[in-house]
């Protein structure tokens, strides 16, 4: 998965980079900072998105690790917080919107992990409450056999009261994971669950479905909570019953999730170029879309609340009590979906504090 890795001289002293190394079977490569990686490195790729998925970047952040998901503008945001310290993935996925966001195409990994703890540490001291995770970014668990960041951050976090660390994954590596049974705070690992016909069309290098459905038994074992992403929803001919037979496998596993989130496949206006060039055969972009208020594309809105009706009637009818809530979309869809007062159900209460209602 990584073929080569790269150390910046403000990376090279740190312990860690050895140990990532070593677990790799690589020789690091010392590069002056990340602007010779784009200089010597990058600019001469012939697939820069593409191979530069497989080159690990070792670097030191200086910056904040910490802060609240941006959301989208006019969207419902259900109060996340989101942590930066890896940026990119070796997962290829048609969809993923890195292709078109980052400036560097390397996997950019910061080794100062005890900057961020001591970050967390204040963060985490006073809060009542506080959901957080690692997977905007990057794919939280895709590079755990070779850093162990994730088991890391894991066994730090659960250590703190009212703190729900989720690690967002489409890989199954949850072996090597710390048991987080009988803790203060709680550990969810969430997937990003799409039909097997998505996966093996739209999804490069990840686990398969049935993987991640085991690697689930396997984490609940251990006593993290589960939570499942369908998102992006993506429309190919036969989608709707492929989507409704995914639920009804989730929920053979698992009787019920800490959440569920759903959103339809949206995408920026650069996306498209990426998709079109990267995935000749790809069918991401067969559907009718609208450009949309946020300046993102999305399916025909009817198409996509006739669809959403279907979905969350499953989802409720097999599962009721598992929190379910939409990313990316506005008051108006929540609604006719799930009822006027969707937004004020107190199945969300647990997951969607606003700000200042967990603050002492």
């Amino acid at each position: 998965m990584i073929e080569r890795i790269f150390v910046t001289e403000a990376a090279v002293q740190y312990a860690y980079v050895k140990k990532i190394c070593d677990r790799a079977e690589l020789e690091p490569e010392l590069i002056r900072d990340d602007a010779a990686y784009r200089n010597d490195i990058e600019r001469f790729l012939t697939d820069p998105v593409g191979q530069g998925k497989r080159h690990l970047l070792l670097d030191v952040f200086r910056g904040e690790f910490f802060r609240k998901c941006p959301g989208t503008r006019g969207k419902v945001c259900c109060n996340y917080y989101v942590i930066d310290q890896t940026s990119n993935c070796p997962f290829d996925c048609s969809y993923c919107f890195l292709q078109s966001y980052l400036n560097l195409r390397a996997i950019r990994f910061a080794v100062n992990v005890e900057d961020l703890f001591r970050e967390l540490e204040a963060v985490f001291r006073r809060r009542r409450f506080i959901r957080v995770g690692t997977g905007e970014l990057a794919d939280s668990l895709a590079l755990e056999p070779l850093t162990g960041f994730g088991g890391m951050l894991m066994k730090f976090a659960v250590e703190f009261p009212g703190v729900v660390l989720e690690l967002k994954t489409k890989s199954s590596n949850v072996d090597e994971l710390p048991d987080v049974r009988k803790k203060p705070g709680r550990g969810v690992i969430g997937w990003t669950m799409e039909p097997a016909h998505v996966v093996n069309n739209e999804e490069r290098g990840t686990a398969t479905l049935e993987e991640r459905l085991a690697a689930s038994s396997r984490a609940a074992k251990k006593g993290y909570g589960i939570a499942f992403h369908l998102d992006p929803v993506v429309f190919f001919p036969g989608f709707e019953e492929a989507y409704l037979n995914l639920v009804e496998q989730i929920f053979s596993h698992h009787e019920k999730l800490d959440w569920m989130s759903l959103a339809g496949f949206r995408y920026e206006p650069a996306l498209k170029s990426y998709v079109e060039e990267r995935f000749p055969n790809s069918e991401l972009l067969d559907g009718e879309f609208l450009r949309c208020s946020d300046g993102k594309f999305r399916y025909l809105f009817p198409e996509r609340i006739r669809f959403f009706r279907r979905l969350v009637e499953k989802v409720k009818q097999l599962s009721p009590k598992t929190p379910l809530y939409f990313c990316m979309e506005d008051a108006r869809t929540w609604k006719l979906v799930m009822g006027e007062k969707a937004l004020t159900d107190p199945v969300l209460t647990p997951i969607f504090l606003r700000e200042g209602d967990d603050e002492e």
